[in-house]
């Protein structure tokens, strides 16, 4: 059975359940001042760009965080080298300011280790692309965190990132769907 996803603006009574689900980040993404800063505030004030997938018994076995904001407006134009930390920026700039963002940012998909393996991550995304258009949004970019750089904590990212594999795809797992030999020291990956 397919997982049913819902938004938490649609679900408000989900928070502690979404907030609470098990996941697999690694330490060094949880101690990122500006995510700890800004994530939660996600789910408080931006509701219907949290979304969640649920199991034929209820459990919440995957949840999917993104945030709308302008990536036309003046001093921008491109996405940010430094990745997330700036579109969270942005965004919660954005909507204090009252400005029309014309761009959703995947922030974060996450699994739940035991329900890992069953092509939740894709539904999330493939959810999140479908809220974004429902809500009058063209496209989706996401920053990958490269799933494998952890291994190698000393190896600079500009590095790690450009490694291929004979076919000329990116080395690193997160990045594999990227098509070129040479990745951004910070991917990103856009949806229509």
């Amino acid at each position: 059975m397919q997982p049913k996803t819902s938004s938490l603006a649609d679900r408000p009574e989900m928070l502690e359940r979404i907030v609470g689900m098990a996941d697999s980040w690694p330490e060094f993404v949880v101690q990122d001042l500006v995510g700890a800063a800004h994530f939660p505030r996600i789910a408080t004030e931006l509701p219907e760009y949290v979304l969640f997938a649920e199991d034929e018994r209820g459990e919440v076995v995957a949840n999917a965080y993104s945030v709308p904001f302008a990536l036309d407006a003046e001093g921008r134009g491109r996405l940010p080298a430094n990745g997330w930390d700036a579109v969270l920026v942005w965004a919660f700039s954005d909507l204090r300011r009252g400005v029309r963002p014309d761009t959703v940012s995947a922030i974060s998909v996450s699994v739940a280790p035991h329900a890992q393996g069953r092509g939740l991550s894709g539904l999330m995304l493939s959810a999140m692309r479908d809220n974004a258009r429902a809500r009058g949004f063209r496209e989706v970019v996401a920053p990958v965190r490269p799933n494998a750089k952890h291994l190698e904590p000393h190896t600079p990212i500009e590095e790690y990132v450009r490694r291929v594999r004979p076919d000329g795809l990116p080395q690193d797992p997160c990045c594999a769907s990227t098509p070129g030999p040479e990745p951004p020291s910070t991917p990103w990956h856009r949806r229509p």
